[in-house]
């Protein structure tokens, strides 16, 4: 098997493809493996001309040898489905953008993902929206190429769009520059836009690398952020919010990643809510909830309250307030002091960044104890920053989404896998609940065992 993507970011790579031929013969070993005397038939070579190329293939890492079954002959294979060039070789740099993005869409087109039919499906299936009504996005830089697909396909359909472009700048300058003033009028100004609207996109991803250090200026949050709360309730706002990031640079991990992205965006949003409808009944009627996973955690809970992330928003009763893009989860709330145990993963989520191998302590549903290989101090801060309740598990989250790839994606959307549960703290008033940590923060546990009393 070849994996889909193989980015060419080495001058040795590029001179070894200085020939139409090795071109060639890379796309003839996408379609099928070959050995060296089969390649010399299909291209009418002599053996020792084909065995030169295919060397300086190798040896650049374009193609690579397998095995197959018990033969003994050496076969080659490409390594990659596509190949890109990384425009960051050259110094054109005005141009790069452009052009990766450019490539990055031609690759999606080449695995059949139809941008404007998925955005289309967003607006109709996931966020209901109908023609006349008002759309509200914010986003900064790196998610604008799903925005623009949005905004085109909105319309076409007579939705009314509004885009507020937040990028690290601005949201940097709001932080540290802004005047107190100027930054209640700011929270002032998008509360007026929000009270005139229907649906509420939130893809400003970018927010959770620039911290909010000033004490004053998160008092002016916290207030607006309350006032945006009633808002939402009271004109009946649907709010579906995106927590990752899309990215142009040309990089395999980077193009992977917005593969599956998009390919857990094209979804039959009615079988992904009766998936996630009877994924929460189990729970429904369960007094006690024991999770352990192959790391070491093992912990128990109650629950106080049943909620579906049903990657669309429906008229079932446990109906999550706000949705994520992507979608698909079962979300736990846990009563007061019931939450007990060890949690061991071998990865979380902070302040943007990764925190590897943590372990927590948890009595009567708060850390009491902490530990991780890397970003230990990360915790420290989140609790220093967060609040009264910012030791307090505000959810436990169970994904349902059946096209969400489980590796080569952005982390924060990797929640919502199928066979994936994420812990979560932060505030969950929004959902029902009544903790109200201040900093948002995850940890997931991959083929988690769940027993249910």
């Amino acid at each position: 098997m070849i994996e889909n993507v193989f980015v060419i970011n080495k001058l040795s790579q590029v001179k070894a493809i200085n020939s139409e031929l090795k071109i060639r013969i890379i796309n003839e070993l996408i379609l099928n493996p070959a050995t060296g005397q089969q390649l010399s038939k299909i291209f009418g070579l002599s053996k020792q001309k084909m065995h030169y190329n295919l060397k300086a293939l190798l040896n650049a890492s374009l193609i690579k040898i397998i095995n197959i079954g018990n033969n003994k002959e050496v076969y080659y294979r490409a390594k990659a489905k596509n190949y890109v060039l990384d425009f960051s070789l050259n110094n054109n740099n005005g141009e790069k953008s452009v052009n990766n993005r450019t490539l990055i869409n031609q690759i999606l087109e080449s695995h059949n993902i139809d941008l404007a039919r998925i955005a289309a499906n967003l607006l109709e299936s996931s966020l209901k929206m109908q023609a006349k009504e008002k759309l509200l996005i914010v986003s900064g830089e790196y998610n604008m190429p799903l925005v623009k697909k949005i905004l085109t396909e909105a319309s076409k359909r007579q939705i009314e769009t509004t885009l507020w472009f937040r990028d690290k700048e601005l949201l940097e300058a709001k932080h540290n520059v802004f005047s107190l003033a100027t930054y209640s009028w700011d929270f002032e100004k998008f509360n007026r836009a929000l009270k005139n609207t229907d649906v509420y996109l939130y893809l400003n991803g970018e927010s959770r690398f620039i911290p909010l250090n000033n004490p004053e200026k998160k008092k002016i949050q916290q207030k607006a952020l309350a006032r945006s709360r009633d808002i939402v309730k009271k004109n009946n706002i649907r709010i579906a919010m995106m927590e990752g990031l899309m990215h142009d640079e040309l990089t395999e991990e980077n193009i992977l990643s917005e593969i599956n992205f998009w390919k857990s965006l094209d979804i039959d949003y009615n079988k992904l809510v009766r998936e996630t409808e009877e994924a929460s009944k189990q729970y429904l009627d369960s007094k006690t909830i024991r999770i352990q996973n192959d790391e070491g955690s093992d912990f128990g809970f109650e629950i106080q309250k049943v909620l579906c992330d049903y990657g669309s928003f429906t008229d079932l009763p446990r109906q999550c307030p706000l949705i994520f893009i992507p979608g698909g989860e079962v979300l736990l709330i846990p009563k007061e002091q019931s939450f007990n145990g060890d949690i061991t993963a071998k990865t979380g989520y902070l302040y943007g960044k990764s925190i590897q191998n943590p372990t927590l302590k948890i009595i009567n549903n708060e850390i009491v104890n902490y530990q991780a290989e890397t970003n230990e101090e990360l915790i420290a801060k989140a609790i220093s920053e967060g609040g009264p309740d910012a030791r307090k598990i505000s959810s436990i989250n169970v994904g349902t989404n059946y096209n969400m790839n489980k590796v080569n994606i952005d982390p924060l959307y990797r929640g919502r896998s199928k066979g994936v549960i994420t812990i979560k703290w932060g505030e969950n008033v929004s959902i029902g609940g009544s903790i109200k940590g201040g900093v948002e923060w995850q940890i997931q546990l991959a083929n988690p065992k769940i027993e249910i009393k």
